[in-house]
């Protein structure tokens, strides 16, 4: 029996978004004039890694695409933050700010027992 693409479990939006990401990395690259391959071979997969990133196929990693992106100098993220692996960014500040309100862990909630009969 075969198996269901991944894609068909995705909601649509997030479809969208790696298509859209996939477009943008493509861009990226023919804009630095870079071949499928020589892209491949900077983030450390095969050539065709790099055509379902194109594509925006959803059982590729997401840390190849970010690793993709950011060899490209695509402003996805706030690269200068992590270029000195600084906590300074929005994103890091607004963490910080929910932690203080957080539990050190969630558990399953116990459900009442209904004995009425």
């Amino acid at each position: 029996m075969a198996r269901k693409p991944i894609e068909n479990h995705l909601p649509l939006p997030v479809r969208h978004v790696l298509k859209e990401l996939g477009m943008l990395i493509e861009a990226g690259r023919k804009e630095k004039q870079f071949t499928q391959a020589e892209l491949a071979k900077r983030v450390g997969v095969g050539r065709m890694t790099v055509v379902r990133i194109e594509h925006g196929a959803p059982e590729v990693a997401i840390g190849y695409y970010l690793t993709a992106a950011w060899i490209l100098g695509l402003p996805i993220l706030s690269w200068s933050d992590f270029a000195g692996m600084r906590a300074n960014s929005s994103v890091a500040a607004y963490l910080e700010k929910i932690r203080e309100h957080l539990p050190e862990r969630v558990r399953t909630k116990k459900g009442k027992i209904d004995n009425d009969f």
